[in-house]
């Protein structure tokens, strides 16, 4: 008896931590999503500057 004791406060406890599980999980969510946000601004940042270069090296080579 005293093993299914033991069970049951396990999975008690477990259960009693999926509220702290799930809160953790929608903080983890939303910093990934934050993330892609600031991850797509610099990716599109960069491409701009990587564009304007190509352009600048572009007159060059039809100046040459």
């Amino acid at each position: 008896m005293a093993k299914s004791r033991s069970e049951f406060e396990v999975t008690k406890e477990k259960i009693e931590q999926i509220p702290k599980i799930n809160e953790e999980f929608n903080m983890m969510k939303k910093g990934y999503k934050e993330m892609a946000a600031i991850n797509l601004a610099l990716s599109n940042l960069y491409f701009e500057v990587e564009s304007e270069a190509q352009s600048y090296y572009d007159r060059i080579a039809e100046c040459e």
